[in-house]
C-alpha cells in the first residue's frame, strides 16, 4: 500500500525531515520525505498497519520548535513510488553534471536497483499547490549541543557556531523557501568532508541539519578593542544614531589616520575563536563593555555587579533611567538572586530563551539608609574574596524596578562567556530608540566614536564579531506571568514569525501603530506578526518598517488584497500602508486605535458573544477626533462595537512635551476639576501660565486617557516629573507602589469608588494632594497629623498612595463591569501592563465570576493592534 502525506504546519528547519525519515526506517516503511515550499510531503510504501501507525505518530510527535496544524492523507498508484525517485535521482545526476550540485542537494543515493526499498531524504521543490508557508523562529542551543560544546573529547568542543535540526539559528538568517542550506546565509560557508558524512548518517543529530557546521568549516570570531574616533569640529554633537545612512557616509572614509595615539586596536581577522573569546572574556572580567553579535544582532554586555561600569554602559547608549536585563547561567544561579515559579522557569527555559520579568529576592539598595548603602559599597569594593554569592547587583542595574529582566543563554557564545564571568548585563546594542544593530562596520564605527567622547573616558570598549550574515534584526523577546497567564512586553526572537491563528478571511495586510510597532500580514486565517519595530518618530525605524513590510511578503509570498491601518492621521504607520494600497491599487480601511486593542484580545481567544473590553493606555486618535485613552466598548459579536465608559474629557496641553511633562499634565487636570493647585506644586511648574492656555485654548487637546491620569498621579506624589521614555512616570509609579503591596490589602475596598462609574476623578486628585498636603511635608520627613496613616516616612506615604490610586483604577473597573453585566472581560492597553493593576484587576473580576482575557501572545500596547486590525478588518459593520 502507498500513500501520500501533506503535512502542514511548521514543519521547516526543524529537522522535521530526518524526524520523519527514523520513523519510517522504524516502521520499516520504504519512500521518500521532502520540503515542498512551505510543507512537507511524504510518500510511503508499506503495509496498512505500518502506514496508520506512522500517521499516528506524526499525528501526535513533532520535533522542538514545531507543530503540525493537518495531514493531508491520499492514496496514489503503486508506480509512483518508482516514478518519483528515478525522476529525482536524473534530476539530481543532470545538476551534478552541469556543476550545480550543493551541499543542499546531498542525500542517501542508492543505485537504480535498489530504489524500491529503503527511506530517503530528498532535495527541496516548489509547492505543488498554494500553501501557507510556516517558518521558525530562532531556536536556542539544544541540551545536546550544549553537551557536546563543553566535552574536551568532542570534535565541536568550545565551537561558537554549534547547532543540529532542532536548534540554532532560522529566521534570522533565511533569505527565500524552502528551508534549505543554499537559501539561508550558511550557503556563504563550504563543509568540510566530516560534515558532510553527519549530513547524510541515518543515525547522526546532523542528518540533514542545514546549519551543520565545524570549526574546520564553519563561521568564525573576531575580537575587535575599539581605539578612540578623532572627531571633527563639525562632528561633536553626533550621540550615535547606527542606522542613519548620511553617519555612515561620513564615517567610513579615512577613519584609518583618525585613531588617537596610544589606543591599540586588536583587529585581527586571522586570530582564532579561542583567542576572541578569551580577549572577550578578559574585557568583561576588567569593567569592559563588550558588543556581541549574537543570533539576532548585536547585545551590549558588562559586569552587572560593578556600578562605575554599569553606569558608563548608560552613558554609551544614552539610557539613563530604564532597567537592564541580566543573563544568568541557569535556574540555579538565578534563584540566588530571584523568586521564580514554575511558569517563570519553564518560559525561561523555553527554546525562545526570552527575558523573563521575576521579583528580586531583595530590593536592593534604594530600600535600605545611605549608611548602609555605603557600608555595602565599601565592603565590594575592598574585599577581594567577596564571591558571586556575596555580591549584590548593583542598584543602578534595576533602578526603582523591584524585578529584574531575567534571561537564561541562548547561543553557544553566551554558555561559553557566562560559564567564565557569571552573570552579565545583555542589553540591545544601539543607541536609545535606534534599531538593533546587524552590520560590523556600523557597530565598530559608532564604538569608536563614543570612544573619542568625554563620556567614555577610561572605559574599554571591544566588539565580538562573526563573519555569518543576519538578514533581520531581532530584539529578544520580554515577557512576565501574572496570574498564569503570558503577558508579552515585546515579541521577538525565538517567537517572530510564529503565527496567530485567527478567524480571519481573505489575504489582509494591517499595518499597526506608530510606538512600539509592528504589523501582520494575514492568510488563510493565520496572522504574521512582524518582530518589534520600534518607535515610528524614528527615521531608521521607519526604514526597518518599510524593509520588513517587503521582505516578510516576499519570503512567505504574500499577495494581500486588503490594507488596513490606524485610523491617526499623523501616523507614519498609515501613511505606509496607504502607500501600499495605491500602489497596489487595494482597497483600504481605518479601525479605531482602541477598539484594535480589544479586537486583538478577542480575535487571540476566539471569543464569541458579548465582550466588554477595556482599552487604557496613553494615547490614540479618537472616532470624534479627540485624543481617547480610557475606552469601554461592548461588542455584540456580531459586528457592532460601541463605546459605553471612558473619563471625563479634559483639556490638556497638546504636543510631544505636553505628553512628556508631567506636571504640566497634574496642572491641567487638577485645573479642569477646579481643583485648588497646592502651593507645593507652583513652586514646581509655572501654573498659571499653563491654566491661561488651557482658558484660551492655546495648544490644547482634548483627552481621556487613562496614561495622562497615572503622569499626572506620579507627579502628584513627587515620585517623576518627566517621561525620557515612553511610560516612564506610570513604571516608576508601580515600582513605589510595589514596596506597600504586600502589606496594603486594607485599601483594597477602602478607597476602590474614588474614581465614579462616569470616569469623574476629582474625589482621588483631592484626596491624595489633601494628604500630602496635611501633615505629610513636616521638616523631619515624618506625618504625625493625616488620617491616612500616622507615623510612617514620607516615602512610606507616597508607596501607599500609589498603591491606593492604582487600585481606584482596578475599582473603576470593577464598577463599570458590575453594571454592563456582561461576563467575557477583555483588558488592553498598554496601561495593563501595570502588574499590580492587572493581578488586582483579575482577582477582583474572578471572584465574582467573569471570565477576563487578555493578550498572551502579543503585547497588550500597541505591539499588538495589528491583529486587532486584522479582526475588525473583516468583522465590524459599517457604522
Amino acid at each position: 500500500m502507498i500513500r501520500k502525506y501533506t503535512i502542514l504546519g511548521l514543519v521547516q528547519g526543524i529537522g522535521y525531515r530526518p524526524f520523519v525519515a527514523r520513523i519510517a526506517e522504524e516502521l520499516n516503511i520504504a519512500g521518500w520525505v521532502r520540503n515542498t515550499g512551505g510543507i512537507v510531503t511524504v510518500l510511503a510504501a508499506g503495509s496498512e498497519a505500518s502506514l496508520d501507525e506512522l500517521y499516528r505518530r506524526l499525528s501526535c510527535d513533532v520535533p522542538t520548535g514545531g507543530f503540525v496544524s493537518s495531514i493531508e492523507v491520499e492514496k496514489v498508484e503503486e508506480d509512483y513510488l518508482k516514478e518519483s525517485l528515478l525522476g529525482w535521482q536524473d534530476s539530481s545526476e543532470e545538476a551534478s553534471e552541469q556543476g550545480q550540485g550543493d551541499f543542499s542537494k546531498v542525500s542517501d543515493i542508492r543505485g537504480k536497483n535498489e530504489i524500491e526499498s529503503g527511506f530517503r531524504i530528498l532535495e527541496s521543490n516548489q509547492d505543488e499547490k498554494t500553501n501557507l508557508p510556516l517558518i521558525p523562529a530562532d531556536i536556542a542551543t539544544c541540551l545536546e549541543c550544549e553537551k557536546e560544546l563543553l566535552d574536551r573529547n568532542n570534535r565541536r568542543f568550545r565551537h561558537p557556531f554549534i547547532s543540529c535540526t532542532i536548534c540554532g539559528p532560522r529566521y534570522s538568517i533565511i533569505e527565500k523557501l524552502p528551508y534549505d542550506r543554499d537559501t539561508i546565509t550558511m550557503s556563504d560557508f563550504g563543509t568540510c568532508e566530516k560534515c558532510k558524512t553527519e549530513y547524510t548518517a541515518k543515525d547522526d543529530r546532523r542528518r540533514h541539519a542545514q546549519t551543520i557546521a565545524c570549526p574546520e568549516c564553519g563561521p568564525s570570531l573576531v575580537f575587535t578593542g575599539i581605539a578612540a574616533y578623532q572627531q571633527n569640529e563639525e562632528e561633536n554633537d553626533f550621540a550615535g544614531n547606527l542606522a542613519n545612512e548620511s553617519v555612515h557616509r561620513k564615517f567610513t572614509s579615512n577613519n584609518s589616520d583618525k585613531v588617537i595615539a596610544g589606543e591599540i586596536t586588536e583587529n585581527s581577522p586571522q586570530n582564532s575563536n579561542e583567542d576572541a573569546l578569551e580577549k572577550a572574556v578578559e574585557t568583561l572580567k576588567n569593567s569592559g563593555i563588550l558588543a556581541i553579535k549574537d543570533i539576532g544582532g548585536y547585545h551590549l554586555a558588562c559586569n552587572p555587579f560593578d556600578e562605575e561600569t554599569v553606569a558608563a554602559l548608560r552613558r554609551l547608549k544614552h539610557r539613563e533611567e530604564k532597567a537592564f536585563a541580566v543573563m544568568f547561567e541557569n535556574i540555579e544561579q538565578l534563584r540566588k538572586y530571584c523568586i521564580v515559579n514554575d511558569k517563570e522557569e519553564a518560559e525561561l527555559l523555553s527554546p525562545a530563551r526570552p527575558i523573563v520579568l521575576v521579583r528580586r529576592k531583595s530590593i536592593s539598595s534604594w530600600e535600605e539608609s545611605p549608611t548602609v548603602r555605603d557600608k555595602k559599597k565599601t565592603i565590594s569594593k575592598t574585599d577581594s574574596s567577596n564571591t558571586e554569592e556575596t555580591k549584590n547587583i548593583a542598584d543602578n542595574v534595576c533602578l526603582t524596578s523591584p524585578d529584574i529582566g531575567a534571561m537564561l543563554p541562548c547561543n553557544p557564545v553566551q554558555i561559553m562567556l557566562i560559564k567564565e564571568c557569571g552573570p552579565l548585563i545583555m542589553t540591545s546594542g544601539n543607541a536609545s530608540g535606534d534599531v538593533l544593530e546587524t552590520e560590523d562596520l556600523n557597530m565598530k564605527m559608532w564604538l569608536e566614536k563614543r570612544a573619542a567622547s568625554q563620556e567614555m573616558a577610561g572605559v574599554k570598549l571591544a566588539m565580538l564579531s562573526h563573519n555569518r550574515r543576519i538578514l533581520r534584526p531581532m530584539d529578544d523577546s520580554v515577557m512576565k506571568i501574572v496570574r498564569g497567564r503570558t503577558q508579552f512586553i515585546r515579541r521577538g526572537r525565538g517567537h517572530v514569525p510564529n503565527p496567530i491563528s485567527i478567524d480571519a478571511a481573505g489575504e489582509i495586510f494591517a499595518a499597526g501603530g506608530d510606538l512600539k510597532s509592528s504589523f501582520c500580514y494575514v492568510k488563510n486565517g493565520l496572522a504574521y506578526v512582524s518582530q518589534y519595530l520600534g518607535d515610528l518618530e524614528s527615521v531608521s525605524c521607519q526604514k526597518f518598517y518599510k524593509n520588513e513590510m517587503q521582505v516578510m511578503k516576499t519570503i512567505f509570498g504574500f499577495k494581500p488584497n486588503s490594507v488596513v491601518a490606524d485610523m491617526h492621521p499623523g501616523y507614519f504607520s498609515r501613511t505606509a500602508a496607504a502607500n501600499k494600497a495605491s500602489e497596489n491599487s487595494l482597497p483600504i480601511s481605518y479601525v479605531q486605535h482602541h477598539k484594535a486593542h480589544v479586537a486583538s484580545v478577542i480575535a487571540e481567544h476566539k471569543l464569541d458573544g458579548p465582550v466588554l473590553g477595556f482599552a487604557f493606555d496613553g494615547t490614540g486618535y479618537g472616532d470624534d477626533g479627540t485624543i481617547w485613552g480610557s475606552e469601554v466598548f461592548r461588542w455584540d459579536g456580531n459586528g457592532r462595537m460601541e463605546r459605553v465608559a471612558h473619563l471625563k474629557p479634559m483639556k490638556l496641553i497638546g504636543g510631544d512635551e505636553g505628553a512628556k511633562k508631567c506636571d504640566t499634565i497634574l496642572v491641567g487636570m487638577l485645573h479642569n476639576y477646579g481643583i485648588e493647585i497646592p502651593e507645593w506644586i507652583k513652586k514646581r511648574i509655572n501654573s498659571e501660565l499653563i491654566c491661561a492656555a488651557i482658558d484660551n485654548e492655546i495648544n490644547v487637546v482634548t483627552s481621556t486617557s487613562m496614561g495622562r491620569l497615572f503622569d499626572a498621579v506620579s507627579a502628584l506624589l513627587d515620585i517623576c516629573h518627566y517621561n525620557s521614555y515612553e511610560g516612564q512616570a506610570p513604571i516608576e509609579l508601580e515600582n513605589i507602589a510595589a514596596k506597600s503591596y504586600e502589606k496594603a490589602s486594607d485599601l483594597d475596598s477602602n478607597y476602590s469608588g474614588l474614581i465614579t462609574a462616569d470616569g469623574d476623578v476629582s474625589k482621588l486628585l483631592k484626596y491624595i494632594a489633601n494628604t500630602i498636603s496635611n501633615g505629610a511635608r513636616t521638616a523631619d520627613d515624618k506625618t504625625t497629623d493625616n488620617k491616612f496613616s500616622k507615623d510612617i516616612t514620607l516615602d512610606t506615604l507616597k508607596s501607599q498612595l500609589a498603591h491606593l490610586f492604582i487600585n481606584a483604577v482596578s475599582g473603576y473597573v470593577y464598577t463599570i463591569c458590575k453594571r454592563e453585566k456582561i461576563n467575557q472581560i477583555v483588558l488592553s492597553g498598554g496601561t495593563f501592563l501595570n502588574r499590580i493593576l492587572l493581578e488586582k484587576t483579575i482577582d477582583k473580576l474572578e471572584a465574582e465570576g467573569f471570565k477576563v482575557y487578555i493578550s498572551e501572545q502579543l503585547p497588550p500596547g500597541d505591539g499588538g493592534i495589528c491583529l486587532g486590525q486584522a479582526y475588525l478588518h473583516g468583522h465590524m459593520l459599517e457604522d
